[in-house]
């Protein structure tokens, strides 16, 4: 059976043993047919599992490709970088360990990723400045956490209210045109907006304290990459449950829009379909990006927060003097796309 093979680091990354097409399907029952699938998914996540990225900052950083670099001693460094920057075997490693964080929380298909012979996302779907925040183990070179940041695809800026202009992801997924729910963003143009994604911690981490940690981190990352980008993010959209991943953005100091009265749904053809389906609400949402003195002081106050010994005190300490807020603004149907 062919290998599909990437090198990340010291590490050989090489495709599950049981490849789907070379089942004679025809002959195959659907009991036996269900055991190879569930092997092949066991076997992707046992792979990304061993995978070490301990050279990749050295590696950004040598290279002067770092958007943003954080090692304070406390076990973990985190770096942010454009994914042109980023070389293509730590890609399909990063592309892996997103799958495998959505695959064990269940908002990946497993069937598509067996039916398609995956390892990892596609990462022809990454966009050359999309910005990708990464949190490594010191001493295994393991990730522990990872969020995106992701640039429209439209190759030229275009402005929000183009009819023409290429949707975001969860504009898509929430059937809205940003500019007609939030008229406000009119103004904007596509390449001033990313959307937040694949926030993901690693599955083996359970200990609530390095849980927090990584949180933080990624929390730093995504303000540190915003920071130099020099105004050229101006603001931040995604969707997210209202009781999980919201408080992340209210940590960051950001005044959420929350909007409400949407029916998320992907084709059954797309590959992230369940997490529409696991997950019992789902909000889409925007935040202004505010001026380059306050981006700066919350930068000052999210460094701060990495560099602490206790990541607990440092979060009661940030929730002290860096809070947003969050307001539900509903969608009226003449809003859809």
């Amino acid at each position: 059976m062919p290998e599909n093979r990437a090198t990340t680091g010291t590490a050989s990354m090489i495709g599950p043993w049981s490849v789907p097409r070379g089942l004679p399907e025809e002959n195959v029952s659907e009991s036996l047919l269900g055991s190879v699938r569930r092997r092949y998914i066991q076997d992707i996540l046992r792979m990304h599992s061993r995978l070490s990225f301990g050279r990749m900052a050295a590696e950004l950083h040598a290279d002067d490709a770092l958007l943003y670099r954080s090692d304070h001693g406390q076990g973990v460094v985190t770096v942010a970088a454009h994914t042109a920057s980023i070389p293509e075997r730590y890609l399909l490693g990063l592309a892996g360990f997103r799958l495998t964080g959505y695959l064990q929380a269940g908002f990946a298909s497993e069937d598509l990723v067996f039916d398609r012979s995956l390892f990892c996302e596609p990462i022809r779907d990454f966009h050359p400045t999309d910005t990708h925040v990464i949190t490594t183990d010191t001493e295994t070179g393991r990730i522990l956490g990872y969020v995106a940041l992701a640039h429209s695809t439209d190759p030229a800026p275009r402005p929000l209210a183009a009819p023409d202009r290429r949707l975001f992801p969860c504009e898509e997924a929430h059937a809205i045109r940003l500019h007609e729910v939030v008229p406000e963003t009119t103004e904007l143009r596509t390449h001033d907006i990313r959307e937040v994604k694949r926030l993901v911690h690693a599955h083996q981490v359970t200990d609530r304290t390095q849980r927090l940690r990584i949180t933080l981190e990624l929390l730093a990352g995504i303000t540190l990459a915003i920071r130099a980008e020099n105004g050229a993010v101006r603001m931040l959209i995604g969707d997210v449950e209202e009781h999980v991943a919201l408080r992340h953005l209210v940590l960051l100091g950001l005044d959420v829009q929350l909007l409400t009265g949407t029916t998320p749904a992907l084709s059954p053809q797309n590959l992230m379909h369940p997490m529409y389906v696991t997950r019992e609400k789902v909000l889409p949402f925007c935040a202004w990006i505010p001026d380059g003195e306050t981006v700066d002081e919350r930068s000052r106050l999210l460094e701060q927060a990495v560099a602490a010994a206790s990541p607990i005190r440092a979060l009661r300490g940030l929730m002290a003097e860096l809070s947003g807020s969050v307001r539900h603004r509903e969608i009226l149907g003449e809003a859809a796309a």
